[in-house]
């Protein structure tokens, strides 16, 4: 366990899991200031990670835990945390309400889509109702709550001060030293571009300097990032939309990766990830264009 501090207030909570590849992926963000809060939680296989984080500064007490969205990589320990942190409240989607009441479809739409992986994350348990808090009614700590639907439905967005966590409602990061990055589209089923151009716009139109992700760190680089990751969601929709057209075989997602890893500049850091990485992200790339490809033969 180790903690990454991005400002005096402000830290970064690995949450490596116990699957090859999946180091450096997951985070929880953690203020301590005037208020004191977390951003996520991530799955139930590393709250024991999270809390021996917490417990390293010394933390008794959270005034809110705020859920980006009920996804089990980034919601699926909340029960777990709850137990430890009782009087705490919850703040998410009112849409996620029930589900974190009664996560047996969470669960089981998580082992569907995940299998192994869900598995290895953890099974969620119920959180109490009454911790539960709808984020469009939460208007305390000048935390402002951003709904930014496209990675799901039930996507919240929140900014404090300087800072925006944007969970992957601007895409899945991962930082070079040097200042390169890569950037790719987190976009399963159900995918709708227009919904999530909407959400990047409302982003950008959100006023703050530092952008941090749930996968896997933070930037300045913005609002730049933003304005190339809308383009990169069009630069998508245009690749996976001719490779439709010419040929709608067993093999089109391969094609369309072949051809948005030479062709989309945000992928260029594919090349200096370990193998382990690019075969973690190989299947995410894969999710992500079989969201299009799904958005695509509908519109």
């Amino acid at each position: 366990m180790h903690l990454i501090q991005i400002t005096p207030k402000l830290y970064l909570i690995p949450l490596d899991q116990a699957i090859p590849g999946f180091t450096g992926f997951i985070g929880a963000w953690f203020y301590r200031g005037e208020k004191t809060f977390l951003v996520d939680v991530g799955p139930a296989a590393t709250i024991p990670m999270l809390l021996n984080a917490l417990e390293t500064l010394d933390v008794r007490y959270l005034d809110a835990i705020l859920l980006t969205h009920i996804h089990i990589d980034h919601a699926g320990g909340i029960g777990d945390m709850i137990s430890e942190f009782p009087d705490t409240p919850v703040v998410c989607h009112a849409a996620g309400i029930p589900h974190l009441i009664d996560p047996t479809r969470l669960w089981e739409g998580s082992l569907k889509a995940l299998g192994q992986i869900a598995e290895a994350y953890g099974p969620f348990r119920p959180v109490p109702a009454a911790l539960l808090m709808d984020a469009e009614q939460f208007s305390e700590y000048e935390i402002m709550p951003i709904l930014t639907p496209g990675h799901s439905p039930h996507h919240v967005s929140y900014r404090f001060g300087p800072f925006l966590f944007a969970g992957e409602a601007g895409g899945v990061f991962l930082d070079f030293a040097g200042g390169d990055f890569y950037l790719r589209p987190a976009t399963p089923h159900r995918f709708f571009l227009e919904t999530s151009v909407q959400s990047i716009d409302t982003l950008l139109e959100t006023p703050h300097e530092m952008l941090c992700y749930g996968h896997f760190g933070m930037t300045r680089q913005t609002p730049w990032i933003l304005h190339a990751h809308r383009h990169q969601l069009f630069t998508w929709a245009e690749v996976i939309r001719q490779e439709m057209q010419k040929d709608q075989d067993d093999d089109l997602v391969r094609r369309c990766l072949i051809r948005l890893l030479a062709e989309d500049p945000l992928l260029a850091g594919w090349k200096r990830l370990e193998r382990v990485v690019q075969e973690r992200e190989r299947e995410f790339l894969h999710n992500s264009i079989r969201g299009f490809r799904k958005y695509l033969e509908i519109s």
